[in-house]
């Protein structure tokens, strides 16, 4: 069925008024439809709706270019671009197929065809370098030149028959059309049917590696609160009111400025209270954790390899290594009331002897449990990163393998955290990423 074409031209007007009249006579010999500017008012923006629809309803775009950039537009979107160069871009966002065709250099022109404005002259080589951007461009001589090669241009796009095209009312067969929407319909549908059917029937085998933590989707952890008030007061500063009537002539004013002195200032207790609620957090309420690796898939996995990421708020210890040492306890000279008493009384002096530095982090030891560890088909172990690393050799569907009674966490603040578990195993094109979320409250 004999199709007709509806081809767009664009341009700057005055100064290529021949060559687009000669183009136009070219379009219409090949007994196709020329449509362009001559019928609007391109500086008329409540026009662009009508130009607009215009280019939608073309089948090609023609662009001619010569030494001329034209109007600017001056305000909303397309601002600081010419008309042309607005109808182009609109064309290629649209997939409007473009031919575009630019003056030789070569060519003797007269200066009223010429662009006299540096601005504009700068603007019309931005706009040629964008249109010969990732497409063929072709430059003509004069306007015969021009309207021979638009011609045969327009020629082999037609041939190529992939635009809708305009088709005459009378010569289209209503009937027998809606007859073949029908079975085409009908076609699609049965196709959409039969895939759908093919996607419930295929099966992909593949691993599906799961780490779980305390068979909980989200761990609740709690935080233990130090009761400080034996602390504050070991350090509270004393007056003389404080000191016993007994005393009072032995402890003098001098002795009392001396010990408040020497007490530690608040930054460094409140450092020692928070070490001593840590160091008892891990002692007295450790937080065991089991880890349980499953495959849930339908295909066995090898060469798996899992590591579990735990924020920095929240230490991990193998259970045997929670063995930190007690916090240093700030210095301070001896509080004179106590010295009093003991003078007096001549009782055991109290033992105040520093303990070791305090140490909150445990780094590896290369025992022999984790020696074996590392030599078992099925590994474990913890890393000075805080984390831990698990190692297995293959993991068959529906099983798991579980780690129990080897892992204490201990959070060091209050909130909500996420532990990041990342397998790989030679199946996975790359490692899968879960988020375990932790509350500590």
């Amino acid at each position: 069925m004999e199709k007709k074409y509806q081809i767009f031209i664009s341009s700057t007007y005055e100064d290529l008024k021949e060559e687009r009249k000669r183009v136009q006579d070219t379009i219409l010999s090949m007994y196709q439809f020329p449509i362009g500017m001559e019928m609007f008012s391109a500086a008329d923006e409540e026009q662009w709706e009508i130009i607009r629809e215009t280019i939608d309803s073309s089948d090609y775009y023609v662009l001619i270019i010569g030494h001329r950039y034209g109007s600017v537009i001056e305000e909303g979107e397309y601002v600081g671009i010419s008309y042309t160069q607005k109808e182009f871009r609109y064309a290629v966002e649209r997939k409007i197929p473009v031919l575009a065709f630019l003056i030789d250099d070569s060519v003797a022109i007269t200066p009223d065809k010429m662009e006299q404005d540096a601005s504009r002259r700068e603007k019309l080589e931005q706009f040629k370098d964008e249109v010969k951007n990732g497409r063929m461009v072709q430059w003509w001589t004069s306007k015969d030149d021009l309207a021979n090669k638009v011609s045969i241009a327009l020629t082999k796009e037609i041939n190529r028959g992939k635009r809708p095209g305009w088709i005459r009312a009378d010569k289209l067969n209503l009937e027998e059309t809606q007859n073949e929407f029908v079975e085409m319909n009908k076609k699609i549908r049965e196709l959409e049917e039969e895939n759908k059917e093919l996607k419930r029937n295929a099966v992909t085998r593949k691993p599906k590696l799961n780490v779980c933590i305390n068979n909980e989707k989200v761990i609740h952890i709690p935080y233990f609160e130090l009761n400080s008030n034996t602390i504050d007061c070991d350090y509270m500063p004393l007056e003389m009111e404080d000191i016993p009537d007994e005393a009072r002539g032995y402890i003098t004013q001098e002795m009392l400025e001396e010990y408040n002195s020497s007490l530690p200032s608040k930054e460094v207790l409140e450092k020692y209270k928070e070490e001593r609620r840590y160091y008892e957090q891990v002692k007295d309420h450790p937080f065991d954790i089991d880890l349980k690796i499953s495959n849930d898939g339908n295909m066995k996995a090898r060469d798996i390899r899992i590591e579990i990421y735990f924020p920095e708020e929240i230490k991990v210890y193998r259970k045997k290594d929670n063995d930190i040492s007690v916090p240093q306890k700030p210095s301070k000279k001896q509080n004179p009331i106590d010295k009093f008493y003991y003078d007096k009384n001549k009782l055991n002096r109290i033992n105040a002897e520093i303990l070791g530095p305090a140490s909150l982090g445990i780094g590896r030891l290369l025992d022999t449990e984790y020696i074996s560890q590392m030599d078992a088909p099925n590994k474990h172990f913890y890393n000075d990163d805080n984390s831990l690393s698990v190692r297995m050799e293959n993991l068959m569907t529906e099983y798991e393998w579980k780690i129990k009674d080897k892992y204490i966490i201990a959070p060091k603040k209050k909130g909500v955290f996420e532990i990041e578990c990342s397998c790989i195993c030679e199946e996975y094109e790359k490692s899968d990423v879960k988020v375990i979320k932790v509350v500590v409250e």
